[in-house]
């Protein structure tokens, strides 16, 4: 790998504090909170240890190193359990957590953005916690890097690292975490679940596509399936962008004016926008244009009503043609932070705009991606400005067929027995959710018509990157996912709820695409049992 320039990685790790934190907090905010209500879900005999913890070091193939493997005494709700840590050659860091009391069930948790996470981060050990309480075993990877010290995608001129975020660290670290609970407990994992959003999305259905034995059943969240396409239509937003003064104040009035075009257009008046695909929208008709020569808050000049509209349409070649999906109508919307937090953001702000004098995220992402792994050796002078949407993709081949996770054929996963529980945010500002929506129609043609009886797609109205945004984006995608898996029960819907405040403020059915939520007709419309699932009219 090239050297990277000390005042690069400066300017990288002092962003990496905006870039982690949203990343770590990928993965829906309710797993396993439906559990208590639906004890079926969790009724396997438990299993328990049948050797010492620490007999588990000698338990590893030649190429796998277990660095620790001692007892976490029981604290809280949390049980004990045995935790092994270890190294994969040539990087890959990995955790296998096994409680005394096994349901049998390993449950593995994906990565965000470029990955490298710390083990222990607050986020991630929450989600290895709120599993062993449910009796599963737990396992996670950092994917064969460190971000602290190869921040962002720095670390893809190392082909071995790059290969391991690709897809193989995954793969490697749960037949570490099956090959332990066998010994450990002498009985093999009866259910293998995934569960993911954003790069951890990609994960799952890189899972399914190249290794289909391997789980039972992903929970797959707003994936960036297609990786590297997704990189080309961030240098696109930023041309756009680049020079027109677009502030966040002006994406919130963008979108006090979609909303006042758009919301009732599904008939109920709620603060959502049920489909972007049906709002009938335009930045020069329905947002206030500036005075030629004056600029405000409150009003669009012509090239920044000009920018939003190649953001909604998405990239265009020079020879006229389409060639990637744009950005949904009305995700400038003012809702929830998706770190988690109870900030209140505009969805364009950090993600499309950046603040205090900040980059944006997905300058960030796609400045990395394309000096670092896009062309296959460093590009140290890469200017978005001179970028090429008729030429540049193409050079792109080698990596896109390492990274992307876009082939529609599950047939093998099918076959495995495997069920796909996927999700995406109708207001997503990260990864477009029209790609998901793509997918899933690619694979219901290519998988046949009875595709939902192993993968259905809930899109989520107003749900930002993986969570936040306005809408109901709390819930238990897991539960589910195992009903489906070990009883047969498909869902035909999920209840999903909002929280302000640490208060319920409104529930909601999520619906298997295409059906969505529609009024009853009568009750609170902040009450999912007041919502049937149908099919667009």
């Amino acid at each position: 790998m090239h050297a990277t320039t000390r005042p690069n990685l400066l300017i990288a790790a002092a962003i990496l504090a905006l870039v982690l934190p949203s990343a770590a907090r990928a993965q829906s905010g309710g797993n396993f909170s439906r559990a208590a209500d639906s004890p079926l879900h969790y009724t396997l005999a438990p299993e328990h240890p049948s050797r010492s913890c620490a007999s588990l070091r000698d338990a590893l193939p030649a190429d796998t190193t277990a660095t620790s493997a001692s007892i976490v005494p029981a604290h809280g709700e949390v049980p004990e359990h045995c935790r092994v840590r270890g190294l994969i050659a040539p990087a890959i860091r990995f955790e296998v957590n096994l409680p005394t009391d096994w349901s049998r069930r390993i449950y593995m948790f994906g990565n965000g953005g470029y990955a490298g996470e710390d083990l222990d981060a607050p986020a991630r050990r929450d989600l290895s916690d709120g599993a062993l309480r449910r009796g599963f075993a737990t396992t996670q990877t950092n994917t064969g890097h460190d971000a602290r010290r190869q921040p962002l995608g720095t670390f893809m001129g190392d082909d071995a690292k790059l290969v391991d975020y690709a897809f193989r660290a995954v793969h490697r670290t749960l037949d570490t975490a099956k090959r332990l609970a066998a010994v450990y407990y002498g009985r093999p994992a009866a259910f293998s679940y995934w569960d993911g959003c954003s790069t951890g999305g990609r994960q799952g259905l890189m899972s399914a596509q190249r290794f289909p034995d391997d789980f039972d059943g992903i929970l797959d969240g707003a994936p960036v399936l297609n990786f590297v396409d997704t990189m080309i239509v961030y240098v696109w937003n930023a041309k756009a962008l680049a020079g027109t003064g677009l502030t966040v104040d002006k994406a919130k009035t963008i979108a006090r004016a979609a909303y006042t075009r758009c919301d009732a257009e599904d008939g109920l008046a709620d603060g959502l926008i049920a489909d972007p695909r049906r709002c009938d929208f335009d930045v020069e008709r329905d947002v206030p244009q500036c005075p030629a020569g004056q600029d405000g808050a409150d009003c669009l000049t012509p090239a920044q009503a000009e920018a939003v509209s190649k953001i909604y349409a998405g990239i265009t070649r020079p020879d006229g043609s389409h060639y990637f999906f744009g950005y949904p109508k009305g995700a400038e919307v003012v809702g929830a932070a998706s770190d988690g937090s109870d900030r209140q953001v505009s969805g364009w702000e950090r993600w499309f705009i950046g603040v205090n004098g900040e980059p944006s995220q997905q300058t960030l992402y796609m400045s990395s991606f394309m000096r670092y792994g896009a062309f296959g050796r460093e590009e140290t002078d890469f200017d978005p400005a001179r970028f090429d949407f008729g030429r540049d993709p193409a050079r792109m081949d080698e990596i896109r067929a390492l990274l992307n996770a876009n082939d529609p054929d599950l047939s093998g996963f099918r076959r495995h027995g495997g069920k796909l529980l996927m999700y995406h945010g109708w207001a997503d500002t990260a990864l477009t959710p029209f790609m998901s929506i793509d997918y899933y129609e690619r694979a219901t043609k290519i998988n046949g018509p009875d595709t939902p009886d192993f993968f259905r797609l809930f899109m989520i109205p107003g749900m930002a990157h993986c969570r936040g945004g306005v809408a109901t984006d709390r819930f238990d995608g897991i539960s589910a996912l195992v009903n489906w898996v070990e009883n047969g029960a498909a869902p035909d819907r999920i209840t999903a709820e909002r929280m302000l405040d640490g208060k319920l403020v409104r529930s909601r059915p999520l619906c298997p695409y295409p059906q969505s939520a529609v009024y009853s007709g009568t009750g609170s419309i902040d009450e999912a049992g007041n919502f049937v699932c149908k099919d667009p009219r």
